[in-house]
């Protein structure tokens, strides 16, 4: 596994929208980059203020990425979430990406580029904040940056919210990976789905999955697991991780918690409704890193470490 440098204070870093732009909150973006300003030299590309729904075209988009590490920036920021990403695949230099050394951030549709960067390629990535969620210094934020600039910390939950394990207390240590089940659904079967070839290289340390879901209903939730696990992804893997639900629709006279029980059946750690995802505050997830994930009586304590792999 690749883990880029962690950056200093005043390191350069880019923002760019690689799907939806900022045309509808323009004063929150620039309170966003007011925020990391205050740690970092920020460059953010044109798109950034492109329409809310697609920030600019696709050919367009890859080109402002390709600016910003032509810049040699330590991190590019997602600017924030959308549906449009996954249009931009075929068209990214994917050698330039992994020789640039660069970390890559975001959360929601950014899970497009962070899995297969993670998964294809073996570099690790941030699956943490967009952007536009720097426009307030709120704890998790500050978490964020403290782990960009300093080292690895241990995170727990936020407390703001009921945890639940199906099975109890447990304490698991694995190689993470995840993000938004709704952009992951997305990859099974391309030509960018490393992922058995990824959990056959790391099976010996274990593999932890952890999904944020946005907005499938509970019904497309359980199918989709039975996918994943069908499609042989879950075989080495005893832990997982759910974040809370940003939109829920019940469908097919089943509930959320139902639909993850019936599809994990035989797995043994469960955690749902965890402190990743949509709704803040979240913690930190680092894909790739070697992850030690322990439960205790409604509250949990992540820990990650860099493992020593730069093959």
């Amino acid at each position: 596994m690749k883990y880029p440098k962690l950056l200093e204070k005043n390191d350069d870093i880019g923002i760019t929208a690689l799907s939806s732009g900022a045309s509808d909150s323009i004063e929150t973006m620039n309170e966003a980059i007011k925020n990391l300003e205050k740690y970092f030299n920020v460059y953010a590309t044109q798109n950034v203020y492109g329409s809310y729904i697609v920030s600019s075209n696709a050919h367009e988009r890859v080109k402002e990425l390709n600016e910003l590490i032509a810049k040699k920036v330590k991190l590019i920021l997602l600017a924030r979430g959308g549906d449009y990403l996954y249009e931009i695949l075929d068209y990214l230099d994917f050698d330039l990406i992994k020789n640039s050394n660069i970390w890559f951030e975001g959360a929601s549709d950014a899970t497009g580029l962070l899995y297969i960067l993670t998964t294809k390629y073996d570099i690790a990535t941030i699956y943490g904040k967009n952007a536009k969620r720097f426009s307030e210094l709120t704890i998790d934020n500050q978490i964020n940056i403290n782990l960009l600039q300093n080292n690895l910390i241990k995170q727990t939950n936020f407390k703001d919210r009921d945890v639940l394990s199906v099975n109890g207390n447990f304490t698991d240590t694995g190689i993470i990976i995840g993000g938004c089940f709704d952009s992951i659904k997305n990859i099974i079967g391309t030509k960018f789905d490393n992922t058995n070839k990824f959990i056959e290289k790391y099976k010996d340390k274990k593999i932890i999955w952890y999904f944020d879901i946005f907005a499938m209903n509970s019904l497309d939730v359980y199918l989709s697991l039975l996918q994943l696990k069908y499609a042989g992804w879950f075989k080495y893997s005893d832990t997982f991780i759910f974040g809370s639900i940003r939109y829920e629709t019940i469908d097919g006279n089943i509930t959320y918690e139902d639909a993850i029980k019936k599809a994990l059946s035989d797995k043994k750690n469960i955690i749902i409704n965890a402190n990743i995802g949509h709704i803040d505050p979240v913690n930190i997830i680092i894909n790739g890193s070697l992850t030690k994930i322990k439960y205790d009586n409604g509250n949990y304590e992540l820990i990650e470490e860099f493992i020593d792999s730069q093959n």
